[in-house]
């Protein structure tokens, strides 16, 4: 037989590495580069999803596989001349809670799963000794106002925003009095830019309840319009990275409990919910069988009161008495006097309120990304795909189901170690295509993945304590 030409060998090799599901196959045969970029210092500004944040705290072991971590190591594999990529490592298992205790969650019994912190000790800041800024200034909690924002930072870890993070991070007003000073400081030649999923998750997470209302698009457009603009003029010859928006219904945080919760109705029984803004009598009623109104994970330690009388939410939340027209001798989310509440609910109304805003939040990124010179990564677009069919690399699927999936931490809302590293390579594949650069891709499987028996376990219905979300409550809670 004939020896095949190279051209058709070249076909061969991409489809069948395309129905073997490798959608993201690095650009090894011109192998890493930079192309004509020189790049001696990469800083990455944004959040919790920049910081490395998983399963509801901050620890080391998770923060080496930070996205911006792994593109900092894609780019010394390519030639960049970049020293020790420096975060704000806490030690395992992480950041205190409100308890005192560390607030990572774990898997506390695969029979459920329970899942929760397991009252460990915390950890404890390892780099606070750092002569510099850290390369990594993700800080959870933060939104785009906070790039600028000068007003003593190291007063954040008071009222009302409640989050010591910030002084982690910003440890030190010798290097600078904000996110921007910081950053400029180092004089990088790449910034990646992620801000803006805050404006709308705190929002979304209380269930429409704290803040009220996201941040308003046209002060959205403003705000992040100044970030850029402060971004380029302290860094002009900089190559800036920014990503925009995902929508919410992709996140396991709000569609895990609704799908499970179906199943355990009786029939003809459907879920009595408060809509948004109200407190006693319910009008909504939920058939739980599509995306209409979703139920927060905050609500899983909940669903095992479904059908009984009680009002242990109202007590967990230390509510001095019941709201008017609320009779919780009346049988629990399944009657309008003693309803699913508001907070653990995205309502229809709500869910669109949030579609629209983040549509609004994303036109206003592209816009100000094509004035100022920065390229965009679409995570928006490619999440939204992943939920359409899921995600392959080197034969493994992953989706957005919870934990199930690989793609998201055990609070659903934050990527797993191989997430992150999905996500770097969105980064990366944008990055290769506006600057001209080569990098490779992060190889997925040479990541932590998530435990088979924790994996499989996540096919029953979830059940987190509601003290558990404090951690959470505190990152997005009101401004």
């Amino acid at each position: 037989m004939k020896a095949l030409k190279p051209t058709l060998v070249a076909v061969v090799v991409l489809a069948a590495a395309y129905y073997a599901g490798c959608v993201d196959a690095g650009p090894a045969a011109l192998g890493p580069g930079l192309g004509n970029a020189t790049v001696t210092k990469y800083v990455a500004i944004g959040n919790s999803l920049t910081a490395g944040y998983q399963s509801n705290g901050l620890y080391k072991s998770a923060q080496d596989y930070s996205f911006p971590n792994l593109i900092a190591g894609q780019l010394r594999l390519a030639g960049a001349n970049l020293p020790t990529f420096e975060q704000p490592y806490y030690s395992d298992p992480g950041t205190p809670g409100a308890d005192g205790k560390a607030s990572r969650y774990e898997i506390i019994s695969l029979a459920g799963p329970v899942i929760g912190p397991k009252g460990l000790a915390p950890g404890v800041p390892t780099n606070l000794a750092l002569a510099r800024p850290y390369d990594n200034l993700g800080i959870p909690g933060s939104v785009v106002f906070d790039l600028l924002d000068t007003t003593s930072f190291l007063a954040k870890a008071g009222p009302p925003r409640n989050n010591p993070l910030f002084s982690l991070v910003l440890r030190n007003p010798a290097f600078g009095n904000n996110m921007l000073s910081q950053a400029a400081a180092l004089r990088p030649d790449l910034v990646t830019f992620w801000l803006g999923n805050n404006d709308v998750l705190g929002y979304a997470t209380s269930g429409g309840a704290s803040p009220a209302t996201p941040t308003p698009p046209a002060t959205f457009t403003a705000l992040y319009g100044q970030a850029l603009d402060a971004l380029r003029a302290a860094l002009p010859n900089a190559k800036i990275v920014v990503a925009n928006i995902p929508d919410v219904t992709v996140i396991p945080f709000f569609t895990t409990l609704g799908p499970k919760i179906r199943p355990s109705l009786p029939a003809g029984v459907t879920l009595r919910y408060q809509k948004h803004g109200e407190t006693g009598v319910a009008t909504g009623i939920a058939p739980l069988t599509d995306n209409s109104v979703l139920i927060c994970l905050t609500g899983s330690a909940y669903t095992t009161y479904l059908g009984r009388p009680s009002g242990k939410w109202y007590r967990d939340k230390g509510y001095p008495a019941l709201p008017p027209g609320i009779d919780t001798t009346q049988p629990f989310g399944f009657h309008p006097q003693n309803p699913w509440p508001d907070a653990l609910t995205l309502d229809a109304d709500e869910v669109n309120t949030c579609a629209t805003t983040i549509a609004a939040f994303n036109a206003s990124i592209a816009a100000a990304a094509a004035a100022r010179n920065a390229a965009v990564v679409d995570i928006n677009g490619f999440l939204n795909g992943v939920k359409a069919g899921g995600y392959s690399w080197a034969g493994q699927k992953y989706t957005v189901d919870y934990v199930s999936g690989g793609l998201f931490s055990l609070d659903g809302v934050h990527p797993s170690s191989r997430g992150a590293g999905i996500i770097a390579n969105q980064f990366i594949k944008t990055m290769n295509a506006s600057f001209g650069m080569t990098l490779s891709y992060v190889d997925l499987m040479s990541l932590p993945g998530i435990p088979a028996p924790v994996a499989k376990a996540a096919g029953g219905l979830p059940v987190i304590p509601p003290e558990a979300f404090a951690e959470l409550e505190m990152l997005w809670g009101a401004r």
